[in-house]
Formats: C-alpha cells, sequence, structure tokens
C-alpha cells in the first residue's frame, strides 16, 4: 500500500519539524477566523479595526504568510480577544493513527519538468521590453 501524504512527512526530522510548524500556523489562523466569525466581524472591519489594509488581512489569514507573534497579539487585541498557548508533548504515532486516507491522499513524487532556455538576442529584448 502507498505511504500517505502524512506518513511520507512524518518519516524524518525535517518534515515531522515542517508538519508541527505549519499545525500552529492552522492553528493560529483558523483561531482567528473563529472570534472573527463569533463576533461577526469582517475582514473589512478587522483591517479598520487594527490599522491594517484589507489585502494585509486576507494575506495574514491564508496561512501563507509568516506572522509574527507582535501581529498575532495586535489582531486579537482588536477582537477584544487574547491566545491562551500551552506546550503539550509531540505525539507523532496519535497523528499517524487517527490520519485515514479520506484526510491524506497517497503522496506522490513530484516530477518537475525543465524549462527550455534559450538566449535571447538584443533586437527580442528591446520588443519585449517595448511590449511590458
Amino acid at each position: 500500500m502507498a505511504k500517505t501524504f502524512i506518513e511520507k512527512l512524518m518519516s524524518d526530522h525535517e518534515g515531522r519539524k515542517l508538519y508541527f510548524r505549519e499545525d500552529l500556523i492552522f492553528e493560529i489562523t483558523e483561531s482567528i477566523c473563529k472570534v472573527m466569525e463569533e463576533k461577526r466581524i469582517s475582514k473589512a472591519d478587522l483591517s479598520r479595526l487594527a490599522g491594517v489594509s484589507k489585502s494585509n488581512i486576507t494575506q495574514l489569514l491564508s496561512g501563507d504568510h509568516n506572522m509574527r507573534l507582535t501581529t498575532v497579539a495586535d489582531l486579537l487585541y482588536a477582537l477584544d480577544s487574547k491566545l491562551a498557548v500551552s506546550a503539550v508533548p509531540l505525539d507523532i504515532n496519535n497523528i499517524l493513527e487517527s490520519t485515514t486516507l479520506n484526510q491524506w491522499v497517497p503522496a506522490v513524487d513530484i516530477v518537475i519538468q525543465q524549462c527550455e532556455y534559450r538566449e535571447i538576442n538584443e533586437e527580442t529584448q528591446k520588443g519585449l521590453s517595448q511590449a511590458a
């Protein structure tokens, strides 16, 4: 049987570290979104309350942006909330046992296609620059 993505991820130190990093980011952004939902506060409202742009709020809550702790504190303060934090031991076996194939598709090795490289002469460069 093919290993699931989570099984492959948990099979080495760097993969486990990445998993727990992403898990923390997910938990924090979900906590902020939950408070927003409970208080019926939109991203536009939060941007006004926190004094940042709506696009910044969207970027922060996407989970792709590496949020600073001060940013988390500022957003939660704007929501009249705070984050309750506690450290717990890692339980990798529990994560693997609780993961089903319905949650994670089998991991597939990704093949990066090579891009063709060719030099561009000066005339073509000028044409591209003018088009841009």
